[in-house]
């Protein structure tokens, strides 16, 4: 079993499994019944329970009865990278946002007169949208594509054939090929440097990737002669993971039958105690919050220091803010753009300058001027990788160019893509968050050049860049970047280890892109069967039109009401902050704490924690953050490594209950639903 390939048909199988699964229920599951995400983080609880039943009921059986056929760690690395890639795409990190995109422009058009005249002044191509008869924008969010989108009329009879008939399939054909190609330059972008930066992250830098740890414990070969690996034949790892398990349980027992069943708090809330000035500035979860165990268990596999600064720069924020407070002046949003704009900024250049030498490296070889003895890629050649990139980004700017944006907007706006995706999955790689959102709005770069040197951009650019960041920027908690690298450092360690060249893993890179392929298709399908088959949902909120902030609200927010800011006369938002002093605040904060981190290995402050500290993710696990930090410390102190060493299943355990709880309660609403008994949707995690 030692020399089979990792590449084979049942891995491929398997992974494609996992995509398909995943992807066909998660529209479904997270919009129409509005329960717990199923991907929702950078650490699926869906394709955790996925391999962990796989694991446990097929291979485990397998290794006890026909061992040959057993699925080897190789082969479960691949199909495990292909399904996490394919995690990227059927929310958050894509059709949340992609397809409300198309059509609810033209709906707010036909109520919004501004929104109407935008579009109207923006001209863009047709093949940008489904195809529609009426030519002006207002007229064309009356038309059934548009309408039946956000409230599709009930199908008679109401039967899944009827439902798929009621999509108008053949008005989606016409986007479809353009934004194939927009998707295929950035998922090629994204993969070549996931492959370019592999070597410096895994083999130079030796960041942690906590998360991989997670995904690695899971598929663990078993010792020769036994079915379980080291995590799953532990006690300790299921006693956690039953406490946990039970735990939620409990709750969410409460939630159903609250008369038999006391509630089991995990949560603090000290909003009324802490109404006063000047804690009536902080944010409102800096006052309450709720605990969650994955983040907890988490924590133990980041360095203390990391985990130190996430929840101590939060709470420094919140005295900044009280400050504010206490002089009657408010730490607004757009001081919160500016400085995570300058903080991202200098995180992308103080990582670069880190990765010369690397850079350097495929720099030679893309020119044919490597040196015999310099590694030349294990994913990809780099040359390859380096030359597919900058094709990748060619694509993006021209596309863009077609699409109406001027050529120098479309440069700033694939450039701030770019800084954002690279930064983001270098910080989970280092920290192991769950939840890193790094919202940087592209337009603001424009606000300073404009405060610098006049520099004024089109109209086009600024709606491109706007409509670009809701849809691929300002929720990052499901980005391909971190799925992508945590895909390729998992089969670094199963699958690949011993392989110095490309030749042998570049079976896995075709692996990787069909998963996509297939990711984007199905997620793509199942995303509008779901919005043209329901109306609203069917919990007992039932929210109208399903997903209502990614399919309506968010796009008139962004696309529509923040580029109406540029018409002319206007230029932008009017604030009354100085945007270059904020940004230059957070380029100075982190580029200090990233000197001293790289300079002094006792200095206790990471860059991360600041870049972070403003952010909807760290908002939602602070506490969590601290309570795992805590723990550690007080384990190291006074147990040492041993006990540290031997905490480990517990913390698996903790990680793996919570997903099992998300999936038990998600299967229990599914059952619910599917015999037409009402049911609740229980939360396990943030979402």
């Amino acid at each position: 079993m030692g020399t089979r390939r990792s590449v084979s048909g049942r891995s491929v199988a398997l992974g494609l499994a996992g995509v398909l699964l995943i992807c066909a229920l998660t529209p479904f599951n997270n919009y129409v019944l509005r329960n717990t995400d199923l991907v929702g983080n950078h650490l699926p609880a869906s394709l955790l329970i996925f391999f962990l039943l796989f694991v446990l009921l097929i291979n485990a059986l397998l290794l006890r009865w026909w061992p040959r056929q057993a699925l080897s760690g190789g082969e479960l690395a691949v199909a495990l990278g292909m399904t996490l890639v394919g995690c990227a795409l059927p929310s958050v990190g894509l059709m949340r946002y992609l397809p409300g995109h198309l059509v609810a422009p033209f709906g707010h058009a036909a109520i919004h007169h501004e929104s109407a005249e935008l579009l109207r002044q923006l001209n863009l191509p047709d093949w940008l949208w489904p195809t529609m008869q009426a030519d002006d924008p207002a007229e064309r969010g009356l038309e059934p594509v548009v309408r039946d989108f956000s409230g599709r009329i009930a199908v008679y009879p109401d039967t899944f054939v009827n439902r798929l008939r009621a999509v108008p399939w053949g008005a989606w054909v016409r986007p479809a090929l353009p934004w194939g190609i927009f998707l295929a330059a950035l998922y090629g972008a994204v993969l070549c440097m996931s492959v370019i930066f592999r070597r410096q992250w895994v083999d130079n830098e030796r960041l942690p990737f906590p998360l991989a740890s997670v995904y690695l414990a899971l598929i663990e070969p078993p010792p020769r002669g036994r079915v379980l690996n080291t995590m799953l034949a532990s006690r300790a790892f299921w006693i956690a993971f039953a406490a946990v398990f039970v735990i939620h349980g409990l709750r969410a027992l409460h939630v159903y039958w609250p008369q038999y069943w006391p509630e089991l708090p995990l949560q603090f809330d000290l909003s009324s105690i802490l109404a006063d000035a000047p804690f009536n500035a902080a944010q409102g979860e800096f006052k309450r919050q709720q605990i969650y165990f994955t983040v907890i268990g988490l924590m133990f596999f980041v360095q203390t220091r990391i985990a130190f600064s996430l929840w101590f720069f939060f709470v420094l924020m919140q005295v900044v803010r009280m400050g504010y407070g206490t002089y009657h002046a408010e730490f607004t949003g757009a001081m919160e753009e500016d400085q995570r704009f300058g903080a991202v900024l200098a995180i992308a250049i103080v990582t670069l300058w880190i990765a010369r030498h690397q850079l350097a490296l495929v720099a030679r070889q893309m020119f044919g001027r490597g040196r015999a003895e310099e590694p030349v890629g294990r994913y990809l050649p780099y040359w390859l990788a380096g030359w597919g990139l900058v094709a990748c980004v060619i694509v993006l700017i021209g596309w863009l160019v077609a699409a109406g944006a001027s050529v120098m907007g479309a440069v700033v706006l694939v450039g701030v893509i770019g800084m954002v995706y690279f930064v983001l999955a270098r910080v989970v790689a280092e920290t192991g968050l769950l939840y890193v959102l790094l919202p940087v709005v592209p337009t603001r770069a424009w606000l300073y050049a404009g405060e610098l040197a006049g520099a004024r951009t089109t109209l086009g650019s600024i709606f491109f860049s706007n409509y670009l960041f809701g849809m691929l920027l300002h929720d990052t908690r499901e980005a391909s970047p971190v799925f992508m690298t945590h895909a390729l450092r998992v089969a670094d360690e199963q699958a690949y280890s011993g392989h110095r060249t490309w030749r042998s893993a570049v079976a896995f890179t075709g692996c990787l892109v069909l998963a996509l392929v297939v990711a984007v298709v199905v997620s793509g399908a199942s995303t509008l069967y779901a919005h043209y088959s329901y109306a609203s949902s069917v919990d007992q909120a039932q929210e109208q039109p399903i997903g209502s902030w990614g399919s309506w609200s968010m796009p008139r927010a962004f696309a529509l009401d923040d580029t109406a800011q540029y018409m002319p006369p206007r230029d932008g938002p009017v604030e009354r902050h100085s945007r270059m002093g904020h940004f230059g605040t957070g380029v100075g904060m982190t580029g200090l704490l990233a000197f001293f981190n790289l300079r002094f290995a006792a200095w206790p402050l990471h860059p991360v924690g600041y870049l972070l500290a403003m952010s909807w993710g760290t908002r939602q696990i602070w506490f969590s953050i601290f309570l795992g930090w805590l723990a550690k410390s007080l384990i190291v102190n006074y147990g040492g490594p041993r006990l540290l060493a031997a905490s480990r299943p517990v913390l698996l355990g903790l990680i793996f209950g919570e997903a099992a709880a998300v999936a038990f309660w998600l299967t229990v609403s599914l059952l619910l639903h599917a015999m037409g008994e009402p049911y609740h949707a229980i939360w396990v995690l943030p979402g």
